[in-house]
């Protein structure tokens, strides 16, 4: 493709172009400068305040109408230049190109947008004077083109670029790169498109808490941005049910702002659709043979967290559906479609037909999948909106279409969200004029509300969006060229064998919904469309999946002891272990080594949650010494082994019962023995010590000189009135 030079203009010619530069000059923040380095010169430049730095300097060219031109007529656009450096931007100049020659499909469009292919040659249409822009500062201007730079353009989608080079261009600073976009030049009615927009929420655990819920509800939260960007558009709504689910088995106890949000959804005029429970994959369920999708149908655990029968009933789930409409169970919609399926496109011919069985009661049911499932959107090619696989009716999303879109539903910048747009717009052109286009926007728990309205009302033609415009079209015959994907499929058939083992383990509770419905809710989601979207991601995620399975299948046990016996009667104790939140119900079935021994074959157990509850074995030996083995099972109600079983040595020593009480006994009378001859030798020794102080007291009443006379006399008395002491003395 080579340059196309432009020959010298005549007089009126160049007048005009003096104007446009006028028109432009005065329009705009930049001056434009004229295309000849004179007239360039003349304009005087501002000398930057700062030594200029151009690697944080990102360069967006928009036009007008998302890039829509009608040949003849001048082009317009919006030039934004943004200086994320630290230091400020010295003055320079965008200059505008364009291809004269237009892209030949979509992957050529895709190429030039994203710079993944060769340039076309472009010619120049003029150029932009800039002037200095500080540091971390941001510029907006509109370009006018004069329709003579612009020339004749046939129907197409032309390569249009800007590209800006500093005053002078500092040779130790790259250049920033080029702002690509696009100018599409109708050629006929533009085809309209219908947008289907995913309102999902991924919980940190089965349901939304009223925690999740306030957050997201509140004036500024991701499901409220959702609401306000999808209000008064024509978009499709297709709603996750796991969350009016969330809403409205927390009752009474739901946040206001999440009551009031499902009202606001249900009363929104938008078509609307429910999504699988938790936005499972319908196609890895038919992959794995299913012939009828995972369901959800007990909300119990929720409305009744306890696990125990209540005394009263259960508060009725808080309803905001309008009269006529309530729903019959907690992930109800009102006004939902019940014949639509969006799955992930990786699916086979026998797979859509098995899907399209997948409606309430096996009805039919209409799958939604990408352009890229059929051959016919090979190289993002535009397929059909409406189609037929082997007589099996599809709807069909323009895949290159719904990923420009989706990129514009995210962005909060105008500028970035205008680039996206443009290229939708490139996208839409090659669909046929007048065409139905269906769009389905990527799953995202997040979207800027002024970039999802601008998403789904851009290509809407002013049109409502419901799917009836779709689905009246005539239908297309459509091959499958995808495979399906075969780790979800045996994931499928893994995690229902898992389910199954769980569903057995939990009969040891007394709700055993309380472990199923959390372990169904669980799978759905492991299986979700817009999640673990690489095979190494859904792997890992998968594998963490069924060790948690396991670990609560394994969250009940036995824990024996082995102890010493020395009495032909005894309770052996034993611990039935229990890290379940819920109590538990279980049989403790035991067998002994030795026919001598006689203990209970079983004994019932009820473990509390969270618990280690001990069991008392009664044991009586008909042998005084042995040594045996009790083997301890545990089993449900049902009879459904839990846990492993387990062993307890036990060894018995029964004539060690005597030989300690004649111990014992014997250690008793010499204790007691002691204990008195200690008592009398205190006895003795309080006697001798009593005597000895009586002695002392004498000695020191003969020695004091301060006796009194009387009791000298009296003792002198008692003396000479006892004759037998006389004798003595004489």
């Amino acid at each position: 493709m080579t340059l196309t030079q432009t020959e010298p203009a005549p007089l009126r010619q160049r007048l005009r172009r003096a104007a446009g530069a006028l028109l432009v000059a005065l329009s705009l923040g930049f001056p434009l400068a004229a295309a000849s380095p004179a007239a360039a010169a003349d304009t005087p430049t501002p000398s930057p305040t700062q030594t200029p730095q151009h690697a944080g300097v990102q360069l967006a060219l928009q036009p007008d109408a998302n890039g829509s031109y009608a040949s003849g007529t001048p082009l317009t656009a919006t030039l934004t230049l943004r200086n994320d450096a630290t230091t400020g931007l010295g003055a320079g100049t965008v200059h505008l190109e364009l291809g004269r020659a237009p892209l030949g499909d979509r992957q050529a469009v895709g190429a030039w947008l994203d710079g993944s292919g060769a340039a076309p040659a472009l010619s120049p249409i003029g150029d932009v004077s800039t002037t200095v822009l500080d540091a971390e500062g941001t510029s907006r201007t509109q370009v006018v083109v004069p329709a003579t730079d612009v020339g004749a353009l046939a129907p197409g989608v032309y390569p249009l670029q800007a590209r800006f080079q500093a005053s002078p261009a500092p040779a130790e600073e790259p250049a920033p790169v080029p702002a690509r976009s696009a100018l599409v030049v109708a050629q006929g009615a533009p085809a309209s498109v219908v947008t289907v927009v995913p309102i999902t929420a991924a919980p940190s655990g089965d349901l939304l808490s009223a925690a999740e819920l306030t957050a997201l509800t509140a004036p500024a939260g991701a499901l409220t941005a959702q609401l306000n960007g999808v209000a008064g558009t024509p978009a499709v709504l297709a709603i996750d049910p796991s969350i009016p689910a969330a809403i409205r088995v927390l009752g009474a106890g739901a946040p206001a702002t999440a009551t009031a949000w499902l009202a606001r959804l249900e009363a929104l005029p938008n078509e609307r659709f429910a999504l699988q429970f938790g936005d499972a994959d319908a196609a890895a369920q038919a992959a794995a043979g299913l012939t009828s999708p995972l369901a959800v149908d007990d909300f119990e655990p929720f409305l009744n967290p306890s696990g125990k029968t209540p005394t009263t009933p259960a508060p009725t789930p808080t309803s905001t559906t309008t009269p006529g409409q309530s729903p019959t169970s907690p992930e109800a919609i009102a006004g939902a479609r019940a014949d639509l399926l969006w799955p992930r496109g990786q699916v086979t011919a026998d797979q859509v037909a098995t899907m399209s069985h997948y409606g309430a009661s096996g009805s039919g049911t209409v799958p939604i999948l990408p352009s890229t499932t059929f051959t016919a959107g090979a190289k993002g090619a535009p397929v059909a909106s409406r189609g037929a696989v082997n007589g099996t009716s599809v709807l069909v999303s323009d895949e290159a279409v719904s990923e420009a879109l989706s990129a514009a539903a995210k962005e909060p910048d105008a500028a970035m969200r205008g680039g996206a747009l443009t290229e939708a717009n490139a996208m839409l052109w090659f669909d046929a004029p007048g065409s139905a286009v269906l769009a389905g926007l990527a799953r995202a728990d997040a979207r800027s509300e002024e970039g999802l309205s601008s998403a789904v009302t851009a290509f809407s033609g002013g049109q409502d969006g419901r799917l009836d415009r779709v689905l009246s079209s005539a239908p297309a015959e459509l091959t499958v060229s995808t495979e399906s994907a075969e780790d979800r499929a045996a994931a499928v058939s893994a995690l229902n064998e898992d389910a199954d083992r769980l569903a057995q383990f939990a009969t040891i509770l007394q709700r055993p919904a309380d472990l199923t419905v959390r372990e169904r809710i669980s799978d759905m989601r492991l299986l979700g469309v817009g999640v673990h979207t690489t095979p190494d991601d859904f792997a890992a995620a998968l594998k963490t999946h069924r060790d948690a399975t396991r670990k609560t299948m394994g969250a009940v046990g036995i824990q024996p002891s082995n102890p010493i016996l020395i009495s032909p009667k005894v309770d052996v104790p034993v611990w039935v272990r229990n890290d379940l939140p819920y109590p538990v119900r279980v049989t403790l079935n035991v067998s002994s080594s030795d026919s001598r021994i006689d203990v209970p074959a079983t004994t019932a157990v009820e473990a509390q949650p969270s618990s280690t509850t001990r069991v008392r074995l009664p044991l009586e030996s008909h042998v005084a010494n042995t040594e045996l083995t009790l083997s301890m099972t545990l089993t449900s109600p049902t009879g459904v082994a839990i846990g492993p079983a387990q062993t307890a040595r036990l060894t018995i020593r029964a004539e060690w019962e005597t030989i300690g009480l004649i111990v014992f006994g014997s250690l008793g009378v010499l204790l007691i023995g002691a204990g008195i001859i200690r008592t009398i030798r205190r006895r003795k020794s309080a006697g001798a010590k009593h005597a000895g102080d009586g002695m002392e007291g004498s000695d020191e009443a003969e020695d004091e000189p301060g006796i009194s006379a009387e009791r000298q006399a009296l003792a002198d008395g008692k003396a000479g009135s006892d004759p037998a002491d006389r004798e003595t003395d004489e």
